[in-house]
């Protein structure tokens, strides 16, 4: 009994201490508000500080991860299905045309197969075009030489090129240009798959006139008969 109201009178001084503290702590801020509200300030920023972290780590998914699969070979929708089953999402960044690849087929992926990534990791892929790349004529191909046309139509990527010779007073002039056989101009459209050919002036060849050639062997003959007349 005595052990227990030695207790409760510790208790007791323990209080009234506290309560003189909390009273000099509250004279403390009154007399100095600027440090008041500092402090104040202080721990509104930690809990602010400690409230951005948590979101952070649930919105990038902090301490999950997923390895990209090899997806390189695989059509954009079997790509898709595939990343997706690792938490994963797909997005086609860039196409390229491959007449010898089947349109839609993955060809490069990034990040690439094998690397680890967080879960929700977004995978750009690049896939071969459903279509031919169109390309547009922005400067005459006809009026000027044969390798001026030519160089061009091979930067704007065209492999396909025919030249035909026709007489013209102009050699190695391109005088007509056709894309798989539409006359070809500044501002045609057509796709670099497209069969291209250049009608390229010749000088023409200088042939001899036949009916002539026979007129003066008529007339040789004749000349000589008549002088054997004549004699």
């Amino acid at each position: 009994m005595i052990y227990l109201l030695c207790n409760l009178i510790e208790l007791a001084n323990f209080a009234d201490n506290m309560n003189d503290s909390i009273s000099k702590i509250k004279r403390f801020f009154a007399d100095h508000p600027i440090v008041a509200n500092l402090l104040l300030i202080f721990m509104v920023a930690c809990i602010l500080v400690w409230g951005a972290l948590l979101f952070l780590d649930s919105w990038t998914n902090h301490g999950s991860s997923s390895t990209v699969p090899p997806v390189k070979g695989l059509s954009f929708e079997q790509a898709r299905l595939t990343l997706a089953e690792n938490d994963l999402t797909v997005e086609i960044s860039d196409s390229i045309y491959d007449r010898n690849a089947r349109p839609g087929t993955v060809v490069e992926s990034w990040p690439r197969a094998g690397s680890v990534v967080k879960q929700g990791r977004q995978v750009y892929v690049t896939v071969t075009a459903f279509s031919p790349k169109q390309v547009t004529v922005a400067m005459p191909v006809t009026g000027v030489s044969s390798r001026q046309a030519v160089s061009y139509l091979e930067g704007l990527g065209v492999t396909s090129i025919r030249m035909v010779s026709v007489p013209s007073q102009y050699p190695d002039l391109v005088e007509r240009a056709y894309a798989d056989g539409k006359p070809l101009s500044v501002g045609t459209s057509f796709p670099v798959t497209a069969s291209i050919t250049l009608e390229v002036g010749t000088a023409p060849v200088n042939t001899f006139d036949t009916d002539r050639l026979d007129i003066a062997i008529d007339e040789a003959v004749d000349a000589i008969d008549f002088e054997d007349d004549g004699l």
